[in-house]
């Protein structure tokens, strides 16, 4: 066994390494953008509005979890202090697994499941750090394996090879299994370690994570859109006052429903209707005697509509009472009361 100790230049500052929130945030920022486009082109879409405030909430979340993970990592680093910036050092321990032995190793009882059930024992001793161990299994021949135990310094590591069960002990256990004359022992200073500073989060880590948010905000979306509607159904539409009887008046209709249930004329007098299509499809508005009756006047029936068309009627009812409207293309959905005065 040969044991060699080495120094690796002067020690620098840990530095953080990079990690996933700049990309979950720039996603749900495109995500917002072009959520924020399609509810702008149709505000009346049911599906436009959960999906904005899905992406809203989404960019939030985000924004809000990479600050608060850049807030504990700096209060980790100023909760260890000098620490975080004294020399640690490393002992890396490379040996051989003889031929036809690597599953054995690694199956329980075998030398690499001990090295991995380790990590618990040595977690009980002052300055360990962790332990990662590696392995290179070519195609023929003994594989390769390194471990590497790291400590916050030079005197845990020493402290450490005085114990009753280190690496080496494993090792040694395991000699049907290591082959003789193959292990390798380094002490190493470490240079730049990150580890204890932050946690790197990996693409798919990230994009899970992505998911998980975007889904929450959907819901949340889609529960305050459920809110609005309601909202929208008992209040007067587009939040205004009604207007006055025989007004003219303006409706708007999305798929499928019109934004006005009630409408009210002066008997005698000319009433004038704008029917505005914010949906995509089709729609008219069409006033009845009653439900299932005839044309109420001459003028009463609006033609169809495509989507983004607009068109005003106007027709004069002389008898007061209680009338009927809809949509033909959309009977069963689209209704409303035309009340004459």
């Amino acid at each position: 066994m040969e044991d060699h100790a080495a120094v690796h230049g002067s020690h620098q500052e840990p530095q953080p390494e990079p990690r996933g929130w700049p990309v979950i945030v720039a996603l749900a920022a495109i995500i917002l953008g072009l959520a924020l486009w399609w509810w702008a082109r149709d505000t009346g879409d049911r599906m436009a509005w959960p999906f904005f405030a899905a992406a809203l909430v989404t960019l939030v979340m985000a924004a809000g979890a990479w600050i608060i993970d850049e807030i504990r990592s700096r209060r980790r680093v100023a909760a260890l202090g000098d620490r975080a910036r004294a020399t640690r050092y490393t002992q890396v321990i490379t040996f051989a697994i003889s031929e036809g032995n690597l599953e054995a190793a690694r199956s329980e009882g075998g030398v690499l499941a001990a090295l991995d059930h380790s990590d618990s024992a040595l977690r009980s001793l002052a300055g360990f750090q962790d332990i990662r161990v590696v392995v290179s299994a070519p195609p023929a021949g003994p594989a390769r394996a390194l471990c590497e135990t790291t400590w916050w310094g030079r005197d845990d590591l020493s402290t450490y090879d005085q114990t009753r069960q280190t690496v080496l002990d494993i090792l040694a256990a395991h000699p049907e299994e290591v082959v003789a004359g193959s292990v390798q022992v380094f002490d190493m200073e470490v240079v730049r370690d990150a580890k204890q500073v932050s946690v790197q989060m990996g693409l798919t880590t990230a994009m899970g994570l992505l998911a998980v948010i975007l889904v929450a905000g959907f819901a949340a979306g889609a529960g305050l859109s459920v809110f609005t509607e309601e909202t929208t159904t008992a209040a007067p539409a587009n939040g205004s006052e009604e207007p006055a009887p025989g007004a003219p008046v303006t409706v708007t209709a999305t798929d499928n429903v019109f934004d006005r249930k009630s409408l009210v004329a002066l008997a005698g007098q000319e009433f004038s209707v704008t029917l505005k299509n914010r949906g995509k499809v089709p729609h008219n508005i069409h006033f009845f005697d009653k439900k299932g009756g005839t044309t109420l006047a001459d003028g009463a029936e609006g033609k169809i509509l495509k989507a983004g068309e607009s068109e005003g009627i106007k027709f004069t009812v002389s008898t007061a009472g209680a009338y009927y409207f809809q949509c033909d293309l959309h009977p069963d959905q689209m209704t409303g009361q035309l009340t004459v005065q």
